[in-house]
């Protein structure tokens, strides 16, 4: 037994025969800081704080009425603050595994330290997902990913976390769902690779034989939920990502440092739901639509959509993530809107005329810096309420999954092209595909 909120109806639920015991109905919290009080308050009465596979694990998280991200565009609900998917002792039960497998403590008896593969920023931080979903299915201690040589800061810890900084110090990890000690592949060492870029810039394993073996193991799209860790499997594709990109990427002291200062200089609004919009235009105006599967959309285009999405919800601040300084000049025309955006993000220039990759690689923009902007709009996108952008962009997807972990809710959002995905390394895209392009994208 369990209890499971939803807005403000508390229901005592009996996982053996999938029927309601108890329930009441609350009034009061109107926002989720109020709500997550009342929760964790609410899961005194007959909930021990041990944190057990065996026993939290075995509701079923997935509601007839989820939206599955990979079928869809846009997901507009009733209303802008949705059920929760994912109960709050389920949710520490998956983190305290994380946190045992990223411990010091960890027991495991062998480790990955999990090599970076860089291309974009949401490319690249999407590229740690899959090594994360290996050791966590087969047991093996995971200790810092290496490897940032385009985005040239120092070491992980310089942008992220230390992955053994425990989510729940006060956890603990039950065995009761351990992990797969047969690991007959040999991903744990093509994951771990030392890093090596052929003259344009491109990791060289990224097309190696074994690598693409790997990432195919754990591709969605070919094996469906099999490739999950056993403790993610009732919880969800979507959700499984979700838990562990906000896991990897947590702010690092130097980070969440200027995130408050950043949060602080755009009047963040304390009391006012936000939308979050990412327009990228600069480089992804002039990339490859066949390779990459993306079109140009003016920023008019979108603000059609955030018209849609502000009216429902009644929405009057926008949190703006874009590489476009004529946008920034353009604001004014919208004056029914309040616009938040980080004033220090590098903006056009050389980005309005060479790809942001190549930038990188010459070393022509200072690679650290633009790995620390692309966080912090990262990490601005996913305190927001709902979202507008395009899932062909990884930033996006990675903005969405973070949004959906913080809260564990599926946010309302527009994707003005594709549907959420996830693949990394693995042409399995089927947006865009036509009589002229049969060719699967990247996602």
């Amino acid at each position: 037994r369990y209890y499971v909120v939803t807005c403000f109806r508390v229901v005592r639920y009996d996982a053996a025969s999938r029927s309601v015991i108890w329930e009441a109905w609350f009034s009061g919290p109107r926002n989720r800081e109020q709500e997550d009080t009342m929760f964790a308050t609410l899961m005194l009465f007959g909930q021990s704080h041990a944190l057990s596979h065996q026993g939290v694990l075995t509701g079923v998280f997935q509601s007839e009425d989820a939206p599955d991200m990979t079928e869809i565009t846009q997901y507009l609900p009733d209303t802008l603050y949705p059920d929760r998917h994912i109960p709050l002792d389920a949710y520490k039960s998956l983190e305290a595994e994380i946190d045992y497998v990223t411990s010091d403590g960890c027991a495991y008896g062998r480790a990955m330290k999990p090599n970076i593969c860089e291309w974009g920023f949401g490319a690249t931080v999407n590229s740690i997902v899959k090594p994360f979903m290996h050791a966590i299915k087969y047991g093996y201690c995971l200790d810092d990913p290496v490897g940032f040589l385009k985005y040239n800061c120092s070491t992980w810890t310089s942008l992220f976390a230390p992955l053994a900084r425990n989510a729940f110090p006060a956890g603990t990890y039950d065995f009761s769902l351990k992990a797969h000690v047969n690991d007959s592949s040999d991903c744990a060492r093509v994951f771990t690779e030392p890093i090596t870029y052929n003259k344009e810039g491109q990791p060289e394993f990224f097309f190696h034989k074994d690598y693409e073996a790997c990432v195919s193991m754990y591709s969605f799209s070919k094996h469906g939920a099999a490739i999950l860790p056993e403790s993610h499997e009732q919880i969800g594709f979507f959700p499984s990502v979700s838990l562990i990109l906000q896991y990897a990427l947590r702010l690092s002291p130097t980070q969440e440092a200027r995130a408050a200062a950043e949060q602080k200089a755009m009047y963040w609004p304390k009391d006012a739901p936000i939308l979050g919009v990412h327009f990228r235009a600069g480089d992804a105006c002039l990339e490859d639509e066949i390779t990459l599967g993306r079109r140009c959309d003016d920023f008019d285009t979108y603000m059609d959509k955030v018209d849609e999405v502000a009216s429902k919800y009644n929405i009057s601040h926008i949190y703006l993530a874009t590489d476009s300084d004529e946008v920034i000049e353009t604001l004014h025309k919208y004056s029914n809107y309040t616009f938040h955006f980080i004033a220090s993000v590098g903006r056009g220039g050389l980005r309005n005329k060479i790809p942001i990759d190549d930038l990188l690689h010459s070393g022509r923009v200072d690679g650290c810096k633009e790995a620390s902007d692309a966080l912090m709009d990262l990490h601005f996108l996913a305190q927001t309420d709902a979202f507008v952008g395009k899932f062909s962009s990884n930033i996006d997807r990675v903005a969405y999954n973070l949004m959906f972990a913080r809260t564990r809710s599926y946010h309302p959002v527009v994707s003005l092209d594709n549907e959420w995905c996830f693949d990394f390394g693995v042409k399995s895209r089927e947006n865009g595909v036509s009589k002229t392009n049969t060719e699967l994208y990247f996602c």
